[in-house]
């Protein structure tokens, strides 16, 4: 009922100038994460996360779709580029004033993951230290990683996705992974078991929707609303 409530609401609270100017296109872009973005086929894009993005877009009134592209180049997008959504951002304090944060999706613990058949154990950074580990390149996990200590050459391996990530992992090419969660048998095919939980390093961060900073402030005005209004509905 809420929901219905909020699509009458956002009809009634733009003119019809208004929702023409509005309808100017979105880029939407996100990578493969699951539970909150799946992809399948190359193209099919599902998942939490996505789910609450297409719902907001909708209620505001735009029409747009979920690109997926390598999160380095959906960074620089984000960065540069009018009009650009992307999710799920980490949200840093030096990330902070590069965006528009219009919403947070959930908050995520990382910490280094191995193989599950090695006998390796990290129960500090000085031993994470001495060891190859595997991020995304552009993303939060790299930053993360290269503040931390780590360089590319000498213990850091960077790909251009998740995929390829674990991949690295899965063979042998690095001995860690930084990450905050694992994939799953419903969503890559991967058994609970493949991958141990190492305890390294605690360190959380929140997951957020966020726009380009040139992005129009009446578009940031009516995604924010509707974002507001899907949380409600929870409620």
């Amino acid at each position: 009922m809420r929901s219905v409530l909020a699509l009458l609401y956002f009809s009634l609270l733009f003119t019809p100038s208004e929702s023409a100017a509005k309808r100017s296109r979105l880029y939407v872009y996100t990578e493969h994460f699951p539970p909150y973005t799946v992809v399948t086929n190359d193209k099919e894009v599902s998942g939490s996360a996505v789910f609450t993005v297409k719902s907001a877009l909708r209620m505001a009134g735009f029409e747009a779709s979920i690109d997926i592209i390598p999160w380095a180049r959906a960074y620089e997008m984000a960065l540069t580029q009018p009009n650009t959504i992307l999710f799920s951002m980490a949200k840093t304090q030096k990330r902070e004033p590069l965006f528009h944060w219009l919403f947070k999706l959930t908050t995520l613990k990382y910490d280094f993951y191995t193989r599950g058949n090695t006998s390796l154990e990290l129960n500090s950074m000085e031993q994470a230290l001495l060891y190859t580990t595997v991020a995304i390149r552009g993303s939060y996990e790299e930053s993360k990683l290269r503040s931390l200590g780590f360089e590319v050459g000498k213990n850091l391996v960077l790909v251009a996705d998740m995929a390829s990530a674990w991949q690295m992992l899965d063979k042998g090419r690095v001995d860690t992974m930084f990450a905050s969660h694992t994939p799953t048998q419903q969503t890559d095919g991967k058994p609970a078991n493949q991958y141990k939980r190492q305890s390294a390093i605690n360190d959380t961060h929140e997951l957020f929707v966020v726009a380009s900073l040139t992005t129009s402030k009446k578009t940031i005005a009516s995604l924010k609303r509707a974002f507001a209004l899907l949380e409600s509905d929870k409620e």
